[in-house]
């Protein structure tokens, strides 16, 4: 939170421009009658500092009481605030300063957590601010406060203060408009018991023929048409028709690769949107769809389901992802998220855990600089809080961050309070070939099948080779069907490349054959399986990417 130490250290008190002007000019006439032996001259340099001095003592008044719920901004709306990415929002703040307090003049700067940005405009209305916010990535952002700074006694000093007004923002993924025939054809799937469910008519397990086609590895010896291959000089295999439900996962990699580049301009940003809008598609069908979160392992589950409220459901594990702040996918040691959190409560709750300063100095240099004990028991009174406001239960629970339980109390209140925690970007090797293949397991032991998997990666360490063979033959053994949307183009890359840096660009090219190798490979591994590889970049609408999928599926 950007201005937590302001909240540390408490209101300041500064001379404001005016003030030092009037300090100047009272200094200079002094000097110059004391110089010049003249003290009339002297007396009005006095005059000017008896006035600051007296202003400074009524400024010191008016600091106190401001600090003491003194000023308050009331923020319209102040809650349930929803938007979708890149789209500005206005929120009208309207300071309120208690009459005690003559207040010359009022400048807030609001405090955000990143990406939100935010501006400040002075409205129409006199007193009264336009906060402008606007985020260019999917998830949930908050409005912590603002620094505020008023001029006081005439406007010969600042005070400037930290004012509390959490407000959090849920930012939501774009929809495109598409063409009505722009949609997804999925393969197989379990014949389900909701009468909402579209069924079609399709290759599958039903008693009707549907063609004849080569054999190809995996299919069941009880399908080859033995007349057929007699006469052919080859294996024929016969493939019937089905009426399943149509069912499709979706599986979103959520890798530190794939956060790499700014904001709104990452793979995962064209990910979340892209997923999203492809279970919409599939959700208006009238079709099961489903989302599976994965990096090394999986993180988040929705299963497939065509009921209302499914694409709700969805909505909220992308929402999740970019707040996934487990022990291994964060850069930070459990003394600084101590103090984050206690910096929170200090700025947020004006609530202090420090331990005494004799008792740090005389302990270990490692031993903390706050009370744990009481911390956790704070953050877990506010999570509690946190639960009974919220609409819906959380995803991911408060014991599910870390294996350590209070460590990940702690890591739950910075996700649900908008405390923001540095994302690790270190790859692991082999780390997304092992959770495709996790992925692939949660969907084969999940309801029904065989599915429509859709897995948008960019495959960056997609080099265990094993990995990838047990998931080929897993697909392919159950007769699944695999799409990979590889976000592989070289502007994702260059999103935040220096066009003048010539070593940034090198450094560029060598990721990008390395890309190039592990998707190479993994393309020999899983195209086998009937895998089909679809490769995107940045600039690709996303009818566009629906149409390749449409073809491909």
């Amino acid at each position: 939170m950007p201005d937590a130490s302001l909240a540390l250290r408490g209101p300041r008190l500064a001379l404001s421009d005016r003030g030092r002007l009037v300090g100047a000019t009272a200094l200079t006439w002094a000097a110059v009658g004391l110089l010049a032996n003249l003290p009339v001259v002297t007396a009005l340099g006095l005059l000017p500092a008896t006035l600051l001095i007296w202003a400074f003592v009524r400024a010191r008044v008016a600091r106190h009481l401001l600090e003491d719920r003194g000023l308050q901004i009331n923020l319209t709306p102040a809650a349930d605030v929803r938007s979708v990415t890149r789209r500005v929002i206005v929120i009208e703040a309207r300071p309120h300063v208690t009459p005690a307090v003559d207040v010359h003049a009022l400048e807030l700067v609001a405090g955000v957590t990143a990406p939100l940005t935010a501006r400040v405009v002075a409205a129409d209305e006199p007193g009264v601010f336009a906060v402008h916010l606007t985020s260019a990535r999917v998830g949930h952002v908050w409005l912590q406060g603002f620094q505020v700074m008023a001029r006081v006694v005439g406007g010969l000093f600042e005070v400037r203060l930290w004012v509390a007004t959490p407000v959090p923002i849920e930012v939501l993924p774009r929809h495109f408009p598409l063409r009505t025939d722009a949609s997804l054809r999925a393969t197989r799937a379990s014949m389900q018991e909701h009468s909402d469910v579209a069924y079609r008519r399709r290759p599958g397990l039903g008693l009707e023929i549907r063609e004849l086609r080569d054999f190809q590895a995996g299919d069941p010896f009880k399908h080859i048409a033995w007349s057929a291959s007699a006469r052919r000089g080859k294996l024929i295999s016969r493939e019937f028709e089905s009426d399943l439900a149509l069912s499709t996962w979706i599986l979103l990699d959520c890798s530190p690769s794939m956060f790499w580049g700014r904001p709104g301009d990452a793979r995962v940003d064209y990910a979340i949107e892209t997923a999203y809008n492809l279970a919409a598609v599939l959700l208006g069908k009238r079709d099961r769809a489903g989302l599976l979160v994965h990096d090394d392992r999986v993180r988040l589950v929705v299963q497939p389901s065509a009921a209302s409220g499914q694409l709700s459901r969805i909505v909220g594990a992308l929402t999740e992802v970019p707040h996934l702040v487990h022990d291994d996918r964060t850069e930070l040691t459990d003394r600084e998220l101590v103090e984050r959190v206690a910096r929170w409560f200090s700025a947020q709750r004006r609530r202090s855990f420090a331990l005494p300063e004799g008792l740090v100095q005389a302990g270990s240099p490692r031993l903390s600089h706050y009370d744990e004990a009481r911390l956790i028991e704070a953050a877990q009174e506010t999570l509690q809080e946190v639960a009974l406001d919220s609409r819906r239960s959380p995803l991911v629970s408060f014991d599910g961050y870390a294996a350590d339980y209070q460590r990940s109390v702690l890591r739950a209140f910075c996700r649900h309070l908008g405390v923001p925690l540095p994302s690790d970007p270190t790859i692991r090797p082999g780390g997304q070939a092992r959770g495709l293949e996790a992925a692939v397991e949660a969907v084969m032991t999940s309801r029904g099948g065989p599915h429509t998997m859709v897995s948008i990666s960019d495959f960056f360490t997609a080099d265990d080779v094993d990995a990838l063979r047990r998931v080929a033959v897993a697909a392919r053994r159950r007769h699944h069907s695999l799409i990979v949307l590889c976000p592989d183009h070289q502007g994702f890359d260059l999103a935040d490349a220096d066009p003048d840096d010539r070593l940034q660009h090198a450094i560029i090219d060598v990721e990008r054959l390395r890309v190039r190798q592990n998707l190479t490979l993994a393309q020999t591994v899983l195209k086998p399986a009937g895998a089909v590889f679809v490769s995107v970049g940045p600039e690709d609408a996303l009818a566009r990417v629906l149409a390749r999928l449409r073809q491909v599926a």
